[in-house]
């Protein structure tokens, strides 16, 4: 495949990625989302066919491959599990493999989610967001 094909393809998984930023933002406690500039946090992906993730507080461009220099994401406002949500939208980016929906808000056991996201809010996400090419979809079953 031509690596304009290849980019262009990664381009648009980005755009993928970046509804579901902005579904995430949208609801419970906002991930992702920076209220004071009135900025939701994106992914871009350059000519060489590299992901960067712009966050939304610091408005810094980070790289999100591994480096041999200890890969920092400095300027990531969010903690370990949102950084391991942004690995994996990249792996998606980059690969076009579909993430497993349990990403979005892992369950407690306590019937709570580990975001801290309300029931209505989460619902919301998982339904809107489990919906796009970004995740896994349930195979339905013929009647």
């Amino acid at each position: 495949m031509p690596k304009e094909n290849k980019l262009t393809l990664k381009q648009q998984r980005a755009e993928q990625v970046n509804q579901v930023i902005r579904i995430i933002g949208a609801h419970g406690r906002h991930f992702f989302f920076n209220q004071v500039a009135d900025r939701y946090a994106s992914m871009e992906v350059d000519q060489r066919g590299k992901v960067w993730f712009i966050d939304d507080y610091s408005a810094r461009r980070i790289f999100t491959h591994k480096t041999t220099w200890g890969g920092r994401w400095r300027g990531f406002s969010h903690g370990g599990t949102l950084q391991s949500l942004v690995e994996g939208f990249r792996d998606y980016i980059r690969t076009g493999e579909p993430m497993h929906p349990g990403y979005l808000g892992p369950e407690r056991f306590d019937d709570s989610n580990i975001w801290g996201y309300d029931i209505e809010g989460m619902r919301a996400v998982r339904q809107q967001a489990g919906a796009l090419p970004v995740f896994l979809q349930a195979i339905k079953e013929a009647m």
